[in-house]
């Protein structure tokens, strides 16, 4: 082979492998942002192949100025063909491959994501689809009924990463949509999600969570999900890059948002009222004090017994940027934290989700600690355990400071009683205010 078709072919080969390089990158590209297949690490790892065999070239243009443009030097014939045969291999061959690969690589992805059903025979488990269960299933304009009240979620999905890590979301209809459509219930703002991803449904008590035909997937506690799962309180959920702890609330703080205080009450007639006056007795207990954290001391141990008064509970805010409000405690338990669920929500970073709770038992106000940070004080004393409050205390957790008080309250007048004549027969029901049924 001559020196001038030596030449005249390193340069053809040359220009070929800057082309299918550029043709390659450029497959790639369309492959992951035209037809949204595969991941942006295939993407990247074709990409990185032709930028590796465009370097690898370089040496052999560097070897042709020196070897072949002198006009002395002499190429002998089989180290001719071997520069060829490399620039062919590293120039050409190398950035095609990477395109194809990524292009049956993604394909591949996208075909696995089709829910199967399970071989007859085989046991159902939290991991396989559940085709015994027929959840509900979102229906376009029309939205999902609440499964208990407008105010009481029945579970959170908790971010575990990214600008929102720690917060919650609450998951209040029987269906919750997620995905990359603003019409989503949680939408997500990462280009691995689909529009309509995934959906979380409450279903005979049950939580369901369905993979909607989404391109890249959903994984349940590191496994690919088919179809439908059963899933399961601190499970982690991942959709795209996005990472979520689902919650599921417990069923005596269900019960407590729930819990009507005309429930226990005994239905008397006005005679009855007039022959048995004396009608002050107490209530009956109706709802678990403890909510949340167990305690191992006996309620009547740990919270002694008093005499009710009809003072309202209020904090204020000392520091911090919700500095100067002030708050009033109402119900026997109020929580502290950063969560969005919490009755007083701090958004500060030195706070934990659920920092710390205000309970009221017997005329008495504690104050229990719930990070187990050691972050919570009272009057600058660390509290590991419920302690008393009294107005004018200073409460702490982590670096904010809040003022704990007492206000008086207007106590309601002894009505007299209702006159009953001797025609009325048969008991007459008492009319007592009821609180508002949901919508």
């Amino acid at each position: 082979m001559s020196t001038l078709q030596f030449s005249s072919l390193v340069s053809s080969l040359g220009y070929s492998s800057l082309a299918c390089c550029i043709v390659s990158i450029a497959v790639s590209a369309w492959i992951k942002t035209v037809r949204q297949r595969g991941k942006n690490s295939h993407m990247l790892v074709a990409i990185l192949a032709c930028i590796v065999a465009l370097l690898l070239l370089v040496p052999v243009f560097l070897w042709y100025r020196l070897r072949v443009l002198d006009p002395k030097a002499q190429v002998p014939g089989l180290e001719s063909w071997g520069v060829l045969t490399y620039i062919f291999l590293c120039g050409c061959l190398l950035p095609l491959s990477a395109a194809i690969m990524h292009w049956l690589v993604a394909s591949t992805s996208s075909k696995s994501q089709i829910p199967t059903e399970p071989q007859s025979g085989q046991p159902i488990t939290d991991q396989q689809p559940v085709t015994t269960l027929q959840p509900p299933r979102y229906q376009p304009g029309s939205l999902a009924p609440y499964v208990f009240r407008e105010d009481t979620p029945w579970g959170w999905l908790e971010y575990k990463n990214g600008n929102f890590q720690g917060q919650r979301l609450a998951l209040k209809r029987a269906i919750a949509t997620i995905g990359r459509d603003e019409d989503c219930d949680i939408w997500l703002d990462d280009e691995q999600a689909s529009r309509h991803h995934a959906e979380l449904a409450w279903h005979n008590a049950q939580i369901c969570l369905t993979d909607c035909g989404s391109l890249n997937g959903v994984q349940l506690n590191g496994e690919r999900v088919q179809g439908t799962v059963l899933i399961s309180s601190n499970d982690i959920i991942e959709i795209g890059d996005q990472r979520f702890s689902f919650i599921l609330a417990e069923q005596k703080e269900i019960l407590a948002d729930q819990y009507d205080p005309l429930v226990n009450h005994t239905w008397r007639s006005s005679a009855d009222l007039q022959a048995d006056p004396d009608t002050s007795g107490p209530l009956p207990a109706a709802m678990q004090l403890d909510k949340g954290k167990p305690v191992e001391a006996d309620a009547d141990d740990l919270f002694p017994q008093g005499t009710m008064h009809p003072d309202a509970d209020y904090l204020v805010i000392n520091s911090g940027e919700r500095a100067g409000e002030r708050i009033t405690l109402e119900g026997p338990i109020n929580t502290i934290g950063r969560g969005v669920e919490c009755t007083i929500m701090l958004n500060d970073l030195s706070v934990a989700p659920l920092h710390a709770r205000i309970i009221k038992h017997a005329g008495h106000v504690y104050l229990q600690d719930m990070a187990d940070h050691n972050t919570t004080f009272i009057n600058d004393q660390l509290i590991t355990a419920p302690g008393p409050i009294k107005p004018g205390d200073i409460i702490r957790v982590g670096d904010i400071r809040l003022g704990y008080g007492k206000v008086s309250r207007l106590s309601n007048t002894t009505m007299p009683p209702i006159p009953v004549t001797k025609s009325m027969s048969g008991p007459v029901p008492l009319r007592l205010p009821s609180r508002s049924k949901p919508h």
